[in-house]
Parts: C-alpha cells; sequence; structure tokens
C-alpha cells in the first residue's frame, strides 16, 4: 500500500505546474535569443536602445562571453546579444539567424537558470522569406535575474567558433584571401560608419594598411589587438560609433588589445560583484 501511494505521490508531482518564476525565467530567455532573428535583430541595431523590449535586460546587466569579452551594462550588454547577429547583405544575400531554439534550460530557484541554445543560420531570400540551412550556433550560458525578473549577470560560452566561421562567412577567413578579404570588409564597413569626429582611420587604404600589419587573430578567441576583434566591434560601430570606431582604430580603443588570460577569465568578484562561486548559486541562506 505504501509503495502505491509513493508512486501515486510521485505522479501527482511530475504532473504539476512548474513554478511562475520557472516560467518567467525561461521565457525572458527565450525572447532575448529570439531577438537576435532577422528582422528583429535589424530593428535594434537601426533603432538601438529603445527598439529592446523591457524587462529583459536590468539596467545594470553584467556578464562575460567567452571568447568575445565582458560587458557593463544595458547598452553593453544588449549591443552584444543583438548587435553581432548577422545581417543579410550582398547578392544574394547571406546568412542571417532564422531560429532560436531553447534546447536545454533549468532554473532552480527564481534568481539562477542555465541554458543551451541552437541559433540556426539560413540564406535569407531578397523578399526577406528564409532560405536553405547554412550552420547553426550553439550559446551555453548562465543567468542571474533580479527581483522583477530582468536579467542581471551572465555568463555565456560560444563553442567551436573557428568552425562555424567558414559556414558563415562563405570563405575560410584564415586563408591569405580569406583574410585579405575581411580586412577589405572590416575598412569598408568603418569607412562608412566611423565618420566626421568619429573617424580613426586616414581613408580604406590606411586601414588595411593598418590592419594588415597586426596578428589576425582566432574566432575562438578574440580579446588582443588582432582583426579578429575589429571585425567583432565593426559590426557594433552601426549603433554606438562614438565608442566602438576607437576599437577598430589603430589602438583598439580599450577593447581590442591584448589581455591577460589570468585577468579576463577568472575576475568574477570584479565582474559580478559577488564572491567566487555565488553569482550562479541559488540562494538557499544559511542553514
Amino acid at each position: 500500500m505504501l509503495f502505491l501511494f509513493s508512486i501515486l505521490v510521485a505522479a501527482v508531482l511530475s504532473s504539476a505546474a512548474p513554478p511562475q518564476w520557472y516560467t518567467r525565467n525561461r521565457d525572458t530567455i527565450q525572447k532575448i535569443y529570439n531577438l537576435t532573428i532577422f528582422p528583429a535583430n535589424a530593428k535594434i541595431i537601426a533603432e538601438g536602445a529603445p527598439a529592446v523590449p523591457p524587462g529583459l535586460f536590468n539596467a545594470n546587466a553584467t556578464g562575460r562571453v567567452t571568447p568575445v569579452g565582458e560587458f557593463f551594462g544595458f547598452q553593453d550588454s544588449f549591443e552584444y546579444f543583438f548587435g553581432l547577429a548577422p545581417l543579410p547583405t550582398g547578392s544574394p544575400p547571406n546568412g542571417a539567424i532564422s531560429n532560436a531554439t531553447l534546447v536545454e534550460f533549468t532554473s532552480g530557484c527564481p534568481e539562477v537558470a542555465a541554458s543551451t541554445v541552437w541559433l540556426t543560420v539560413s540564406t535569407i531570400n531578397s523578399d526577406n522569406s528564409t532560405g536553405p540551412f547554412i550552420t547553426a550556433l550553439k550559446q551555453t550560458a548562465f543567468w542571474r535575474f533580479d527581483d522583477e525578473g530582468a536579467v542581471l549577470q551572465y555568463e555565456a560560452w560560444i563553442p567551436d567558433l573557428d568552425l562555424f566561421s567558414p559556414l558563415d562567412h562563405g570563405y575560410d577567413q584564415y586563408t591569405l584571401d580569406g583574410m585579405n578579404r575581411t580586412i577589405q570588409g572590416i575598412c569598408a564597413l568603418q569607412d562608412t560608419t566611423c565618420v566626421g569626429s568619429n573617424t580613426v582611420y586616414d581613408g580604406i587604404s590606411d586601414c588595411v594598411q593598418t590592419l594588415a600589419a597586426k596578428p589576425y587573430g582566432r574566432s575562438d578567441e578574440s580579446w588582443g589587438d588582432n582583426v579578429v576583434c575589429r571585425g567583432i566591434h565593426v559590426l557594433l560601430t552601426k549603433i554606438r560609433p562614438e565608442v566602438h570606431c576607437a576599437h577598430v582604430g589603430p589602438t583598439g580603443g580599450g577593447k581590442c588589445i591584448d589581455v591577460e588570460y589570468n585577468d579576463v577569465y577568472f575576475n568574477d568578484e570584479f565582474l559580478f560583484g559577488a564572491p567566487l562561486g555565488t553569482p550562479f548559486t541559488c540562494d538557499y541562506g544559511e542553514d
């Protein structure tokens, strides 16, 4: 009889609806990744912060995304999540994110969750409809939420970007021809977005000559005074040229600079303002 009662209790518990905060946290993460899908990302890139729905990121949201960098505040955070999502360019247009599938999710308390998302990259037709599948990008992340359910802190990781890159670009950027194409693309884009008081090079040729003399870098480790880092930040010049043009420039503007491994990957107490091992641990309190 006790055995049957245990089975009945287990069945009732397993069929119970998840807590409200569990659903809230999952929906917030899904909404964030949905905004990387074209054309939703295009609206945010064009209009900036006003186009970001309220309640997704806390004004003081802070996080690290390996291997891209650290981000401080709402502006930094939404620029990374939405400003780096690809736009279809060229003729025919290249790929953009067409779907965001939350393949793994768990949340053991209202303030913390973990997730893995698969971002599908597909070709985009001239009428903005989705074409054939190209590849997919994976991101795994830990999240901390504020009392209202907005993201306050995040620690995310994107694996295998070196393997993803040639599928996304349509060419191998690590060949000599690929490196030259990437440099030319960076320099052409910054020449249209970094103008007036935001100018950092004396024309495209100056930019090409400067970047050709720098290390190229790797997508799997893009922090550094290299071309790959500038390829990331040139995309963000569309949103905040007054900030990101300097990152694309000759000095790296404090972002595309060489960093110490021990300083940037293990500075959790500085980045999250909490003791090591606590930012993404449920606050169960003391016994």
